[in-house]
């Protein structure tokens, strides 16, 4: 399996799969992401690292299709306070041992159409909990924070797509 490659056989259904926890995955999800922006702009250290721990940590999904990464999401488990200071606050994100709230740190699909079915793969890994993220543009807005939160009758509320 490699990276991102221009010519996606798009016919094909992908598959939503983990990457083993060993260094040629760092290394398959880090070549994938290396030429997306957003994902250019970030610092490398602090990027690679949260690869690591989502791989390490089981806390991520690839999209894979005909040997070729086509997707990644990767999230962060972490108390509801933790993530809300997060999202509005600018706050420092935290990972929490069974928190109860997860935080989308990465995420990128190479075909829009891939988004949802990789959000519902990652709703059935993680059910009933809330889930933040912040939305970063390639032009110069800002990061958006959104999130889906839980009721006690488990309704989803969204604050913005």
């Amino acid at each position: 399996m490699t990276g991102k490659d221009p010519q996606v056989d798009t016919k094909s259904k992908p598959n939503i799969t983990r990457l083993s926890r060993n260094p040629y995955s760092l290394g398959l999800a880090v070549r994938y992401l290396a030429g997306i922006d957003p994902f250019t702009q970030f610092e490398f250290g602090g990027t690679v690292s949260s690869i690591m721990h989502q791989i390490n940590d089981g806390t991520h999904l690839i999209l894979e299709q005909n040997d070729l990464i086509v997707g990644y999401l990767g999230w962060l488990r972490t108390s509801v306070e933790l993530a809300e200071a997060w999202s509005n606050k600018g706050a420092r994100l935290l990972k929490v041992h069974n928190g109860d709230a997860i935080v989308v740190t990465i995420f990128h699909a190479e075909n829009p159409a891939y988004i949802i079915r990789m959000i519902r793969a990652a709703k059935q890994v993680e059910p009933d909990t809330p889930v933040y993220w912040k939305r970063f543009y390639s032009d110069d807005r800002p990061p958006a924070p959104r999130a889906v939160k839980l009721n006690r009758a488990y309704q989803t509320q969204d604050s913005g797509s």
